[in-house]
């Protein structure tokens, strides 16, 4: 792992904490396909980036043209609480990402969707915390919002996981919250609808519908359209979730602000 001497000192002082460029900050899943993304466009705006992932359904390849510029690369697990703290160290902000982001998988094994994305994120904010972190921007999800009919879904309603990797982003949720009155850290949670672009992967359990139908058309080969084809998704691309991290670490006020990405 390579590391650089800290420079320069965070404001914490100061009511509404501005991120400055030069500032360190953490990407945890970094070397996942959104993860990846993020830590381009940090790095372009001139933040100092390291990344926390066990690569379990990350890519080593997707930080290649970048691994240069990048200050360190943690090879750790969010489940283990001092692996979380010896990668926060130092930072000034911290973009929560590291996920088993699968609604089948959390139902085939929720044990395991438990301890990585609740444990996880638990114990990211207590890293957080622990070292005076300043910002924490907490990737969710809309499928917090559950199957309703209501359209079009918006951040003051009622929540309704259907599943347990739903239900452990909605407790994310509320746990950024609470570290925000209880303790002063400035989070926000983005609650992400199906994002698509370059670096995700059809060949993964976890593939979503943009990269599967591309893959089956370069191939010649026939798209499958499950259920009566009348079901509808909300689409955004990666370079605007990235665009959405950027612009909720700026914000003024954060105290555990929830914020649709679609």
């Amino acid at each position: 792992m390579r590391s650089r001497e800290r420079t320069g000192r965070r404001s914490g002082e100061s009511r509404y904490w501005r991120p400055r460029m030069n500032d360190r900050v953490l990407v945890t899943g970094g070397g996942g396909f959104i993860g990846s993304h993020l830590v381009r466009g940090l790095l372009s705006e001139g933040y100092r980036v390291s990344v926390l992932d066990n690569f379990m359904t990350g890519h080593r390849k997707n930080l290649q043209e970048v691994a240069g510029d990048i200050e360190a690369v943690w090879e750790s697990d969010v489940r283990d609480l001092q692996s979380c703290l010896k990668a926060v160290k130092g930072v000034t902000a911290v973009f929560h990402l590291a996920a088993l982001a699968s609604v089948s998988g959390s139902i085939e094994e929720p044990i395991l969707s438990h301890e990585i994305n609740l444990t996880g994120t638990l114990n990211m904010l207590q890293a957080a915390r622990k070292n005076s972190v300043q910002g924490f921007i907490f990737s969710s999800s809309a499928a917090v919002y559950g199957d309703g009919p209501a359209m079009p879904k918006k951040e003051n309603m009622k929540p309704d996981p259907m599943s347990p990797y739903a239900l452990h982003k909605l407790a994310g949720e509320y746990y950024c919250r609470q570290y925000s009155a209880l303790f002063g850290l400035k989070t926000a949670s983005l609650r992400y609808f199906n994002v698509f672009g370059a670096r995700q992967d059809p060949e993964s359990q976890y593939a979503a519908a943009v990269p599967i139908f591309m893959s089956a058309i370069l191939k010649d080969e026939p798209v499958h359209i499950y259920g009566d084809g009348e079901q509808t998704r909300d689409f955004v691309y990666v370079g605007d979730v990235v665009r959405a991290n950027l612009q909720a670490l700026r914000s003024e006020g954060l105290n555990g602000q929830v914020m649709n990405i679609a």
